[in-house]
């Protein structure tokens, strides 16, 4: 039976306190460049003799540790590491959606929106702004945060895609550039998709009477 759960808001929470509380002590390899790794020989903060175990153990079994799978020879605090990791591990089935918002269905992004993005990207976006939107839209949300916003992909598509009103933090200030000057072409395409239907008459007497 799993240790966790996503059932209640509250079970959600302690899911993800527990992973926090467990990357809490590896934050100085979590948080590094690969090449800081290499170049300060970080492995050397790693205990000693998870080190000398793992040095010595068969690839095929390095392969099955992201499965939870341990060796009965390993030290016990390795031993111990492994299994936990596998208990907070989130589940990997595939959820109903609409079965969790009845409301749901995602839609396409047109070229303009998808600019940039691979196909992973564009899908994983489709589906975060619909669920994004749907849970915004059921509480009443007056605007979306978009904290860690990188390029601005999912903060853009709620805003043009689904009108919400949205604020995109990322501590990148290229980032920032990235988004804005992005975020000026996609104004211009639905500016010009909106005058082709005459939209921009209703938009001018809405300025005015506000």
């Amino acid at each position: 039976m799993a240790k966790y759960s996503c059932h209640t808001a509250p079970e959600t929470l302690e899911w993800i306190e527990a992973i926090a509380d467990f990357i809490q002590p590896f934050h100085f390899l979590i948080n590094v460049h690969v090449v800081n790794f290499f170049k300060d020989r970080l492995w050397e903060a790693v205990d000693e003799d998870w080190i000398q175990c793992l040095s010595d153990e068969p690839v095929e079994n390095l392969l099955l540790i992201p499965s939870g799978v341990v060796q009965d020879h390993w030290p016990a605090s390795l031993k111990d590491f492994v299994l936990t990791l596998k208990s907070l591990v989130y589940p990997r089935e595939q959820a109903d959606l609409k079965k969790v918002f009845p409301n749901f269905h995602t839609t396409e992004l047109n070229s303009v929106l998808a600019q940039g993005m691979n196909f992973k990207k564009k899908h994983e976006v489709e589906v975060l702004s619909a669920i994004v939107s749907s849970v915004a839209s059921a509480v009443r949300a007056d605007a979306v945060i978009d904290v860690g916003a990188g390029q601005g992909y999912l903060a853009q598509v709620l805003a043009f895609e689904y009108q919400h009103s949205v604020v995109a933090i990322d501590a990148s200030s290229h980032h920032g550039k990235v988004t804005n000057a992005r975020a000026e072409r996609i104004k211009k395409h639905y500016m010009a998709k909106m005058r082709k239907f005459g939209l921009h008459i209703f938009l001018l007497d809405q300025e005015t009477r506000d």
